[in-house]
């Protein structure tokens, strides 16, 4: 097995945390978060107050990511402040649910977006994007650096393209009558403007192929929630503004719209050619990043030795494979559908293991400083995540007993195959 070798810099830090987070679900969220409000000024609100909690997360995960620089990340974390039972159920419930139904969701995404102008289907096409992003992540991580700048890029472009269409478009006035759209709820609302926000946390992930992880990782954080944030309200208010507040604001693709009522169908297609790119580049950054997870457990003896496996040009091919395994098998049954509501649930239940650990990690390793927006922070962040997690749950107590029952699972597998393994460097057992 070969080590994970330091081969990023802060730009490239810089780029995979953008590129994790600013894709094409801000699109579409904005119109989800317009209809659950039902209310300009309250849905600016809800983009603002969603963006300073995930701040808070930033500023927290940035004092855990300099306690405990590993790859494995929030799951390092957890097993570090909780130990390795939890960190067992932690791991196993992200890297071989959460991440990949999310993958699948942005490749099926993806596969009907390319049926507009190839053959084949949105599966195969799906499939076969998945394949190939698969491939170029397999050639290393700086390649899999590279391509991560250049659709960042192109990402901040796009989303530039868009604000000034919109702002042009309000400018001249010109609104046209769209048929209303069903309202949804609030917690509909709240719930779309978070997931708009994730990703910023996958760059932890990274912490040992970045030559300075205690500094860069904190800068690189902050940053991209401060960045993301303003270009979020941004498009909000220039989407808004540029169709009049409308019914065509609240409409399922309201940047399209703009694009159309602007440049025509040219315009329009266009728009959605650099938002297929944007999915590209997010779906080859997951690859990128997140089975880093995984491989940080079979490292530590939590799965198979040949998930922690890594090639020679600093890919952990072991766990990338399994990762896409999973993924690939997800989209070609179309079984993801019905396991996407528990992505919710999920995700706040792993926000709430992940912020959880924050107190008991720095009881454990209190050598470096205190960050001066303790307990403030961490504790906006835990709440926030517990509400969301509760949240989702009450929406659907079919998914909460599903997520319930995979824990349980989880913590009956590892009580019976129990791995037998030195202590982590902290004592955890």
């Amino acid at each position: 097995m070969t080590a994970l070798k330091r081969r990023l810099n802060r730009i490239d830090a810089l780029a995979v945390s953008l590129g994790a987070v600013v894709g094409v679900g801000v699109f579409f969220s904005t119109s989800k978060v317009l209809r659950g409000t039902d209310s300009f000024l309250i849905a600016t609100a809800v983009w603002l107050v969603v963006g300073i909690v995930n701040l808070t997360g930033a500023i927290l995960c940035a004092d855990l990511s300099a306690r405990i620089p590993e790859a494995g990340g929030p799951y390092a974390y957890v097993r570090v402040a909780f130990g390795r039972p939890a960190a067992f159920v932690y791991g196993w419930l992200s890297a071989g649910i959460a991440i990949p139904v999310r993958q699948a969701a942005t490749y099926a995404a993806i596969g009907v977006a390319l049926a507009r102008w190839l053959p084949g289907g949105p599966r195969l096409l799906a499939v076969l994007a998945l394949l190939g992003l698969t491939g170029l992540n397999l050639a290393g991580v700086r390649a899999g650096a590279i391509a991560q700048r250049v659709f960042t890029t192109g990402k901040l472009l796009t989303l530039g393209f868009v604000i000034v269409l919109a702002t042009v478009l309000g400018a001249t006035g010109s609104t046209e009558p769209a048929p209303l759209i069903e309202s949804v709820s609030f917690a509909t609302a709240v719930s779309a403007a978070w997931y708009t926000y994730l990703g910023w946390q996958d760059i932890v992930l990274l912490a040992e192929e970045l030559y300075e992880p205690r500094r860069d990782i904190p800068v690189v954080l902050v940053a991209t929630v401060a960045l993301t944030m303003l270009l979020y309200i941004a498009i909000h208010i220039a989407v808004y503004v540029g169709l009049g507040g409308g019914a065509e604001a609240y409409g399922e693709t309201p940047a399209i719209t703009i694009a159309s009522r602007m440049l025509g169908t040219f315009g329009a297609g266009v728009l959605s050619a650099l938002m297929v790119s944007s999915m590209l580049g997010g779906a080859a950054e997951g690859l990128m990043v997140r089975p880093r997870i995984a491989m940080a457990m079979a490292r530590d003896h939590m799965g198979p030795t040949l998930i922690a496996a890594v090639n020679r040009s600093g890919t952990p091919y072991g766990a990338l494979l399994f990762h896409v395994t999973i993924t690939l098998a997800l989209v070609a049954s179309n079984s993801f559908t019905q396991m996407l509501p528990l992505v919710g649930f999920s995700q706040g239940l792993l926000g709430v293991f992940e912020t959880a650990s924050y107190f008991a990690v720095r009881r454990k390793l209190p050598a470096l400083p205190t960050s001066r927006f303790h307990p403030w922070a961490p504790l906006v962040f835990l709440f926030a995540s517990a509400a969301l997690c509760i949240l989702a749950g009450l929406d659907d107590l079919t998914t909460t007993a599903l997520a319930l029952g995979l824990i349980g699972v989880f913590s009956l597998v590892y009580a019976i195959a129990r791995p037998r393994a030195a202590p982590d460097a902290t004592g955890s057992p």
